[in-house]
């Protein structure tokens, strides 16, 4: 009966020596949870300026899901797996799984001996990431506020693309096109500036938008290479208000694309922004405001 048990016993510390060397997929994850949207999580991550480790590369990514690092932990090469999972609208969880190919199994022995700086230093590395997130929090607020329907408005327009976190930027170096337009034909504006974003493309991250001054039509008005006249439609929308600075507007994105998975929501990527701040007037950027209206599908 010994020599059975003997033997069973040595059946299983085989068994789980070829598991554990072997055939387990990864050496050993990390994980943090945060109420921080997902795609927010994907940025940051992204291009995460590692303190302990060096030569980091990009070999893979999955917008707001997965980002695969390479990179070296002093002379040694490992590659991190980041992958953000949702657990419900607001939370999400934040995993970080390590392999490391080119040493797997001096890596796997270090693990259980408890000799392993490596491990240490990522915990440090996550508990930064988890922070920071945490800390910007003070400079944005979102809050979903229902369906509703975005407003029609009659327009002067720009037709602009670049990346998503270049739409400030594009909308700073243009607005003097729409401004001149406006003075020209000395327009009423009765509404605030907005965009409308007609695409996202999130293998890219390239968006087509219309940056638009709304506009009392009257006659004589023409339009010229740059300044079109357009009539931006009302839609069944998701209405969102985002308080914060308008480099970041596209964090409420994130947040409706968080809730909309969690709750069966079919959403497109038409998109409205109205500011309602003039950021030339001064104040805290914790006091802009923007509405956001994002069109649901059928």
């Amino acid at each position: 009966m010994r020599k059975v048990l003997l033997g069973f016993l040595m059946v299983g510390i085989i068994g789980t020596a070829i598991w554990y060397f072997a055939v387990k997929p990864y050496d050993y994850s990390i994980a943090f949870t945060t109420n921080t949207p997902s795609g927010i999580i994907y940025e940051r991550i992204e291009y995460w300026p590692y303190e302990s480790f060096s030569n980091a590369e990009i070999l893979e990514e999955n917008f707001d899901e997965e980002v695969k690092h390479q990179l070296n932990f002093k002379d040694k090469s490992l590659v991190i797996d980041w992958n953000i999972s949702q657990i419900n609208d607001s939370v999400n969880k934040v995993k970080a799984i390590v392999r490391h190919p080119e040493s797997l199994v001096s890596s796997r022995l270090s693990l259980l001996t408890g000799k392993n700086k490596e491990q240490d230093s990522l915990k440090k590395e996550l508990e930064i990431i988890r922070k920071s997130l945490e800390e910007d929090k003070s400079n944005y607020k979102i809050a979903i506020k229902g369906e509703t329907k975005a407003p029609k408005t009659d327009c002067a327009c720009m037709s602009l693309k670049g990346q998503l976190q270049q739409k400030a930027m594009l909308m700073m170096t243009n607005i003097g096109y729409l401004s001149d337009y406006i003075l020209k034909y000395d327009l009423e504006m009765p509404a605030k500036p907005r965009v409308l974003v007609k695409s996202w493309d999130k293998e890219t991250n390239e968006i087509k938008f219309d940056f638009c001054f709304p506009i009392i039509k009257k006659e004589g008005l023409s339009e010229t290479d740059k300044i079109k006249l357009k009539t931006l439609p009302s839609f069944n929308a998701m209405h969102v208000v985002y308080n914060g600075n308008y480099l970041f507007t596209h964090f409420a994105w994130y947040k409706l694309q968080d809730y909309a998975k969690a709750n069966h929501l079919k959403i497109s990527d038409q998109i409205l922004e109205v500011f309602n701040n003039n950021p030339e007037m001064g104040g805290t950027s914790i006091e802009w405001t923007t509405d956001i209206y994002t069109l649901i599908k059928d």
